[in-house]
Order: C-alpha cells, then sequence, then structure tokens
C-alpha cells in the first residue's frame, strides 16, 4: 500500500476495541504523551519457555483490543478474538511516557514498592484468538533520555496465544533507546502464534538491552520472514527467535549490525555468558517435543562493529533458538541461502555461520542434523567459523556442502566443526558422526 502521509487525518486519539470486534485505522495516529484515552493499566498473562508469568505494566497504545478487569477498576486486560488492521499511520513517543510514570515502577520485579514492572507501548495489541495486520506504517520512538534506568518494553505488534500476526507494511522502531530498553517488533510470549512479515521491518537504536524482530517464547506457531528486516542497534540481539518448537524459516533478508558495546552493570547476560555472533544460534537444552527445523533459504548478514568502545563481548543472532526439557530429539539446520558473518574494529570476535551452546557452562550435547548448507569456499579448519560449539554431536550423514569458490585440496568434513577451546579444555563433547556421508559440491 503507497501511503500518502500528507492526505492522512492527524489525531492523537488511539483506536480502542471490544472483544470480538473489527478495528480498522486509516489516519495518522501520532500519540506524544499519556493520555486517559490511549493509556492502558494492564495485567498480562505470559509464556516464557514453558512457564507461566503474570505482571502488571503502564502502556502506552495505538491501536488495542481491550476489556475493562471487573475485579480491578481502571485495569484492563487484552481482549480476545479481535481484528485490528492499520492502513494508515501509527506514530508513539515515549519520551513524555517514561518521565510520566517513571517513579511508578517497582525497582525490581518482587519488590513491595511501585505500582508496574514495565513501561510499555503498543502500536497494535489483543488478546487470544486474533488477527492483527499492518498494511500501513508504524514508527517507535524510543526517545527517552539515552541514560535512563527505568525498564521500557516496546512491543510493536502483540496478540494471545492462536492468533494471527501479518506485518505486509513498514515497521520502524527508532531513537536513543536505553540500556534499561528491550524492543519487540512482533513478539509474542504467547503458545500457537503464526507470524509473518512480508514487509520492511527497521531498528536503529543507539542502545538497548535486548532485541527481538520476529519471536516467540511459547510452544508451537510458525515465524515466516518474506520480507526484510535490518537491525542497528548495541545490546542482544536475536533477530527472528523461538524458544521451544516453533517452526521458522527464512525466504528473505535479516541485516544485522552489532555496535559490540558492553556496558557492564547495564546489560548483565553479556557477561554471564561466552560471547558469539552468528545466523544461526541454538542453545541447550533441546526440548522433549519434536523440534522443527530451521531453514533460511533468503539472505542473513551478521556485521559486528567493532570500536574503542567495545570489548571482545558481543552478542549478535540472525536465527535465534533456545529449547528447554529434555534431550531427545534431532535438531535439523538448513541452509540454501545466503549467510555473511564478518567483523570490523580492534577486537576479535568469534563468529560463525552456526553456533551450538557457546553459551553453555555445561556440557549438553545433542544431535545436530546438517541438511544442505551453502557457504563461500575457505580453508575452514583454519578460520573456524562455519559450524563452532562448546558441545554438539554433528551428524552429517544428509549433508551437502555446496560450496562457492575454491575449496581447499585436503578439505574434510571434520573440518568443517570447531569446538571451542574453553570448552575442550574442560572434556565438553564435540563428535562429527557420518563425516563420510558428507557431500561436498
Amino acid at each position: 500500500m503507497n501511503i500518502q502521509e500528507d492526505n492522512l487525518i492527524k489525531t492523537s486519539q488511539s483506536l480502542r476495541v471490544e472483544s470480538g470486534a473489527y478495528g480498522v485505522n486509516r489516519n495518522h495516529i501520532v500519540i506524544t504523551r499519556p493520555q486517559i484515552s490511549n493509556i492502558a493499566d494492564i495485567t498480562e498473562q505470559a509464556i516464557a519457555a514453558g512457564q507461566v508469568l503474570n505482571g502488571r505494566n503502564i502502556a502506552l497504545y495505538g491501536m488495542a483490543a481491550l476489556i475493562d478487569d471487573e475485579s480491578n477498576p481502571g485495569r484492563h486486560h487484552l481482549a480476545p478474538n479481535a481484528t485490528l488492521v492499520n492502513e494508515g499511520i501509527i506514530e508513539i513517543h515515549l519520551d513524555e511516557m517514561v518521565k510520566a510514570y517513571k517513579e511508578q515502577i517497582k525497582p525490581t520485579p518482587d519488590s513491595p514498592t511501585g505500582l508496574y514492572r514495565f513501561i510499555k507501548c503498543f502500536a497494535m495489541a489483543a488478546g487470544k484468538n486474533s488477527m492483527l495486520v499492518n498494511e500501513g506504517i508504524i514508527r517507535v520512538y524510543f526517545d527517552q533520555d539515552i541514560d535512563s534506568d527505568t525498564p521500557v518494553y516496546g512491543e510493536t505488534l502483540l496478540a494471545g496465544e492462536n492468533s494471527t500476526i501479518i506485518n505486509n507494511g513498514q515497521i520502524q522502531l527508532i531513537g536513543n533507546g536505553s540500556y534499561a530498553t528491550q524492543a519487540r517488533g512482533i513478539a509474542v510470549p504467547a503458545n500457537n502464534m503464526t507470524i509473518i512479515n512480508n514487509g520492511q521491518i527497521k531498528l536503529d537504536m543507539e542502545r538497548a538491552s535486548t532485541i527481538r524482530i520476529l519471536a516467540t517464547t511459547g510452544l508451537g506457531g510458525s515465524i515466516v520472514n518474506y520480507g526484510s528486516i535490518e537491525v542497528k542497534s548495541s545490546g542482544r540481539i536475536m533477530t527472528i527467535a523461538r524458544f521451544a518448537n516453533t517452526h521458522i524459516l527464512n525466504e528473505g533478508t535479516v541485516d544485522i549490525v552489532s555496535r559490540a558495546r558492553f556496558i557492564e552493570q547495564k546489560v548483565s547476560f553479556l557477561y554471564q555468558s561466552y560471547p558469539l555472533a552468528c545466523a544461526f544460534y541454538e542453545h541447550s537444552f533441546p526440548n522433549a517435543s519434536q523440534v522443527p527445523p530451521i531453514v533460511n533459504n533468503g539472505t542473513v548478514k551478521v556485521h559486528l562493529e567493532g570500536s574503542e568502545e567495545s570489548t571482545p563481548h558481543a552478542v549478535a543472532f540472525g536465527i535465534y533458538s533456545e529449547m528447554v526439557g529434555k534431550e531427545e530429539q534431532v535438531h535439523r539446520m538448513e541452509n540454501t541461502g545466503t549467510i555473511t558473518v564478518t567483523q570490523s574494529g580492534p577486537y576479535n570476535f568469534l563468529t560463525a555461520e552456526l553456533g551450538a551452546n557457546v553459551q553453555s557452562a555445561k556440557d549438553f550435547p545433542y544431535q545436530i542434523e546438517i541438511g544442505e548448507w551453502h557457504t563461500a569456499a575457505r580453508n575452514f579448519a583454519e578460520t573456524k567459523d562455519l559450524f563452532v560449539c562448546s558441545s554438539g554431536i554433528f551428524d552429517f550423514a544428509h549433508a551437502r556442502l555446496v560450496l562457492s569458490g575454491e575449496a581447499p585440496s585436503d578439505l574434510k568434513a571434520t573440518d568443517l566443526v570447531y569446538q571451542r577451546e574453553e570448552a575442550a579444555q574442560r572434556g565438553d563433547t564435540c563428535r562429527v558422526v557420518n563425516a563420510d556421508q558428507c557431500i561436498i559440491a
């Protein structure tokens, strides 16, 4: 859809519907400050890796399906069975929201003081069994104080379990951000979600704690990217992410630039785990339920932009999978598209096309079945940047390595896997099986 901004009616009025309703925005909604018509004092139930989490948050919204909380007057829940369509423009600015509510945020999640866990925003939000479609333009401005410690959770498109979310338009997440900011594109803590990006999603923020663009922390469902995703920021970048058994397919483009900055006590998990940047990453444990493959038929680029402000600690992932549960399943990975992982600056970052368990402090080997994999020819035994792990069992029974360029004449399948030296010294398991069946073309 070709949006002519000057032709749209500008309004500061959010659009709210009830359960089972249908809402369409064809205006230019601009939300710059909190007021009663665009605020939700909301109690949410979320799923994170199979655990149910509840929290009370204060949220600024552009379009939302809401119902009143009968037990708590003035408070809300996301309403189910709604359909929301944006054919216009939604802009949300967070600076005034942070200033208005920062004194009411809990210092810690379990603190008896304070009312809310997060200051949030929803460009579009609904409850379970809903559909959200963006055909227009969404802009979320993280324009709060860059040094603010107030936790901000910026969600763009959000729905509950068994819902479908589709982006056919443009989504832009821009601004200062802060190291207390968690930035989300279409990232849903619920089960059985269908998430499809056919459009353009761009994030350009100076600072963030964590970033997820297309993601679910629930069970089941599917995530597909047919469009383009661009991310440039610091913090922990997990661009397309699942935390259980969600299907993942990338047919579009993913282009990541990590500023590779490390701020102690601000982005704590960056020094609690070993750093890595890669196109695919899977972390232990595997799930007890069957694990769908991760497939890239598109383009994934990851670049670590090192500087004097960096340290070697940087975490950036194109496609991220964190499995939880009992070790039972084989994990399948396939890349028939293009993967490029690069770095610059004064530090030597650990990079890979596929990483497994690199951030694990324990030995959790599981079987990783490599399918067809396209990559540039190089001396993998020296570069150590194709398949990297702390622990893992790499099965090449169905592997077909398709190389562009001239490979070393003595290239062996076992050269394709590199075990991190620290993990090897502590005795972590790393094996390559069926190496003789790997086809190198």
